[in-house]
This record gives C-alpha cells, structure tokens and sequence, in this order.
C-alpha cells in the first residue's frame, strides 16, 4: 500500500465527494427530487401545493447546509490523507532527533535574514 495517501483516505475522499455532488444536486434541483419521492412513497391524495412548496424551500436551504459540511469533510479528509506521511514520520522520530530539529529550527529562527540566505557570505 502506497503510504503517501493511504487506501481508506482515498475511499472516504470518494465517498464524500459523491455524496457532496448528490447534496448539492438536491439542493438546486429541489421540486425534481421531491416529485421523485412523491411518487415513490406517496399516496395521490396527499398533494398540497403550499406543502410542496414549503417542502421545496426546506430542500433548497437544508441542501446547501449538509452539501456544505460534506465539503467541509472531505477537504479535512484529503488534507489528513495528504499530511499523513509526514505525521507517521514525526511519530517515528526519538527525542534525539527532536532535539537535532529543534536545535536546527533555533538557529535558523534567531539568524537575522536566514531565511533569504542558502550559504554564507
């Protein structure tokens, strides 16, 4: 398995994206999913135009709501999978070499103009 971007990251990313577009999709396109229900589980008798309505105005705001903190989440995800070499390394490290980077990242912080420079004059 490639630890750059592990497996169960990749599949969670793929997921979420997927259920990101179908919210999303729900959202704009509320009266259309709604008919869809309707007819799958709704009796004829039950037709109300005010309800439709409300319900429709409902879809559209919740929709965007959940399609965003889906987005929200997969970003986390994608980032956690991306980062996750480098966290595995940090862990793997003992406190020899913590102490060999935090030495490292003294000297550089408190040279003045370390951070332009690659070699000395």
């Amino acid at each position: 398995m490639d630890e750059r971007f592990p497996l169960q990251y990749q599949i969670a990313c793929i997921i979420l994206t997927a259920l990101f577009v179908w919210s999303f999709s729900v959202s704009r396109e509320p009266r259309l999913w709604r008919r869809l229900f309707q007819s799958t589980f709704s009796k004829a008798t039950q037709f109300s135009v005010n309800k439709n309505k409300v319900i429709d105005e409902s879809l559209k705001k919740w929709g965007i709501l959940i399609a965003m903190g889906i987005l929200v989440a997969d970003v986390g995800c994608f980032v956690a999978g991306v980062t996750y070499q480098s966290r595995m390394d940090a862990k793997r490290m003992s406190a020899d070499d913590w102490f060999h980077v935090n030495e490292q990242n003294r000297i550089q912080g408190t040279a003045p103009g370390a951070a332009g420079r690659t070699s000395l004059p």
